[in-house]
């Protein structure tokens, strides 16, 4: 029999026990919204998903979208029978003659890579598949595959974005991805800068803030940071040191800068820190022009950030 290209798609939802006594309808965006904000956001018709739809009330869950409309599903919870070697139906739980996404729980006793339920997609051209909905050593749902080897599904499953600062889900969503070292500093010797304007708080005066990275090699360089009050010519703040990046091309990059202030009107008069050490993670706009830092992972904050920000946007300077 010749199978299309795919069948369906499955994305993977997390793990959920006894969270929803009160309505699954009612619990389950607030649910996702806060355990996974972005994956909800790209793909919003989940949270429509309505409880004819709903398979189960515990355990792992994921969203099954056949290819064609009109397919028909069916949904067994199984159990393996050691004497015939088989898998055998231990309830029906669901019949569609129609397409539709379903959220179905599986693997109820949390042992997310043993399955105990069986799903059939048969598409308008009679091509059936069958799929066992589990995880597999990489916490990633396992494919359905034909006797070919041919996959028949994809996962659409967001896996970066889990456990992600619920900040940066709004620019995830907008295709915001996780920064390089070479679109963070560039391929020339004289580095990329990028640019901000925002208030100093302590003062209630805006500033001009630029922090440009060099390259070394493909994880590490050197980077300088300077600012200069908007009404000013003077150098307020100079600080110099080195970074290292490590990518996450679907989620943020983290990057760790080591500075120290060099120069400026504060150097030597400030009464603020004069060495910073800290992570921050990164995110780099489609467009390539536009950089997204968010807060330091242990609070330490750079000069055109303060504990009020959780993130801040700079400019890619022209030329």
């Amino acid at each position: 029999m010749d199978f299309p290209t795919t069948m369906f798609g499955a994305a993977y939802l997390g793990y959920v026990g006894g969270l929803f006594d009160e309505g699954f309808e009612a619990g389950f965006p607030a649910w996702l919204q806060e355990t996974n904000e972005a994956m909800l956001l790209e793909y919003p018709f989940i949270a429509e998903i309505n409880d004819e739809h709903i398979i189960g009330s515990a355990g792992h869950l994921c969203c099954i979208v056949p290819v064609d409309e009109n397919a028909t599903v069916a949904i067994n919870r199984v159990q393996w029978n050691e004497k015939t070697q088989t898998d055998e139906v231990t309830e029906v739980l669901y019949r569609s003659e129609s397409g539709e996404p379903v959220l179905l729980f599986a693997n109820l006793d949390g042992i997310a890579h043993e399955a105990d339920t069986q799903v059939f997609i048969t598409d308008n051209s009679g091509n059936t598949c069958k799929w066992y909905p589990s995880l597999d050593a990489t916490s990633h749902l396992a494919p359905c595959t034909s006797e070919a080897g041919d996959y028949l599904s994809f996962d659409f499953t967001e896996y970066a974005w889990y456990d992600i600062p619920s900040e940066f889900s709004d620019w995830l969503s907008d295709g915001w991805t996780g920064m390089t070292a070479l679109g963070l500093a560039g391929s020339q010797s004289t580095g990329m800068d990028w640019i901000t304007e925002t208030m100093v708080e302590e003062t209630g005066r805006y500033a001009y803030f630029s922090l440009r990275f060099y390259l070394e090699d493909e994880t590490r360089g050197t980077v300088d940071l300077e600012w200069t009050y908007e009404d000013s010519d003077d150098i307020e703040e100079m600080w110099s040191g080195f970074w290292a990046i490590q990518t996450i091309p679907d989620g943020p990059s983290y990057v760790t800068l080591s500075l120290s202030l060099v120069g400026g009107n504060s150097y030597g008069v400030t009464n603020g820190p004069v060495y910073l050490c800290e992570t921050y993670p990164l995110l780099i706009s489609p467009s390539g022009t536009e950089l997204l830092v968010g807060a330091g992972e242990s609070g330490v904050y750079l000069p055109f950030m303060s504990q009020s920000t959780t993130a801040c946007v700079l400019t890619q300077a022209a030329g």
